[in-house]
């Protein structure tokens, strides 16, 4: 059988990160045993060996490939701030994650997934864009972990030895930061909400089955109990003809 080429390999890899969270295992471990019986051993471990991503990441993928334009503006917002701490460019990255998050929550409410995976989310966006591997696999949909922002002097290339002093947060990032803090926890509250409706609704129809279950049930032994008291006094019937025809006989 013909060996699979790299875009083959590409190919198969793009489609097994933007299937559903729940198939990738699944998909993943057929793809590892397609490889290996087309005798591509070292590319069926290496598939083998993929974690499957935690919902953060699944939703960080999805955007690579539902929200190109957007996730390309972060792209290029990360990498200029990477080079200048200048405000615009922070400005630029802020618009982009903000943008992006949007999408993220968007994918989550139709997928299922809770909003606490929407935070992790938004964390792994930011840190991705200001690295160049960050950047390449975010591109590419392909992330396979969490991120996290890197401090300022990774960030700056800043030699560590030379003790830059900490740059204060500003007053307007700090509300902006507060103005996230509590979308998302206005965001969590509504969702919590949203569920315990449903399973207060959930709890009322089972307890109204129940109570229909129960009734039928009472019915059933009434009915039940009438037919016996039936067959006795047929029995006794039956009984009685017996001796009469005994007698005549």
């Amino acid at each position: 059988m013909a060996a699979a080429t790299k875009a083959d390999f590409d190919g198969d890899l793009d489609r097994l990160y933007q299937l559903p969270l729940s198939e990738f295992t699944s998909a993943r471990n057929e793809l590892a045993r397609e490889l290996r019986a087309q005798g591509e051993r070292e590319k069926a471990d290496e598939i083998k060996q993929l974690r499957k991503p935690t919902a953060a990441v699944w939703l960080v993928n999805q955007l690579a490939r539902e929200r190109p334009l957007d996730v390309q503006r972060l792209l290029n917002a990360g990498e200029a701030l990477t080079k200048s701490q200048a405000p615009e460019a922070r400005r630029d990255e802020q618009r982009a994650v903000d943008q992006l998050a949007k999408g993220a929550r968007e994918i989550a409410e139709r997928s299922g997934i809770g909003s606490a995976a929407l935070g992790k989310a938004t964390e792994t966006l930011r840190a991705a864009s200001l690295t160049a591997e960050g950047r390449e696999l975010l591109k590419r949909g392909r992330l396979t972990e969490e991120l996290e922002p890197p401090g300022f002097e990774a960030l700056m290339g800043v030699d560590l030895g030379r003790q830059a002093a900490p740059a204060k947060p500003s007053r307007s990032d700090d509300r902006a930061e507060k103005r996230r803090a509590l979308k998302q926890a206005q965001e969590r509250v509504r969702q919590l909400r949203a569920e315990e409706r449903e399973l207060a609704t959930a709890a009322r129809g089972a307890a109204r089955e129940a109570e229909r279950a129960e009734a039928e049930a009472g019915a059933a032994r009434s009915r039940a109990a009438a037919a016996e008291e039936k067959a006795r006094a047929m029995s006794d019937q039956r009984k009685a003809a017996e001796a009469d025809l005994d007698r005549l006989e």
